[in-house]
């Protein structure tokens, strides 16, 4: 069953450790959470504070259920809302494999506030830069919104550590 919604991110964050910071905020919410990483236990869903320390650097796949019943159903519906309005949702991560790609600006990347701005098109240079996917339920549910917001905040904070 194919559902969900693909978001990406390109990032020069250390992409491990702004994933630990946002899964570790969102234990605090979902004390039973389940994370299955890619190349540990072959797939088993296993607790967080169990996982953490397993998250890969450069490279990983990560499924993330609220707890035992959400990871069981999740075969059954896929990438859905279940009960609360939550869902499971997996992040995905590597480093970019071009050196550049061509993009469209839509906003000012400089951040100011005139108007007339045209959008243009721009290189982005991608070299030491990681590409991640995230997939939740939906783009516009409060939850998929909070879940892809804190992503972004936890790989914004880790660059200002960096």
């Amino acid at each position: 069953m194919i559902t969900g919604h693909d978001t990406v991110f390109v990032t020069g964050a250390p992409v491990d450790a702004g994933i630990r910071a946002m899964l570790d905020a969102l234990h605090r919410q979902w004390p039973n959470m389940l994370v299955a990483v890619s190349g540990v236990a072959d797939g088993v869903f296993l607790p967080w504070l169990t996982s953490r320390n397993d998250v890969p650097a450069g490279t990983g796949e990560l499924l993330v259920a609220r707890d035992a019943h959400m990871e069981q159903r999740w075969d059954e519906v896929g990438y859905s809302l279940m009960e609360y309005d939550e869902g499971p949702f997996a992040v995905l991560y590597q480093p970019s494999g071009r050196t550049a790609v061509e993009i469209q600006v839509d906003e000012d990347p400089y951040g100011r506030s005139r108007s007339g701005f045209e959008p243009h098109s721009a290189t982005l240079v991608t070299a030491g830069l990681s590409l991640v996917t995230v997939v939740t339920p939906d783009l516009e549910s409060p939850f998929s919104r909070r879940i892809l917001d804190a992503l972004r905040q936890a790989l914004i904070s880790q660059t200002r550590h960096t």
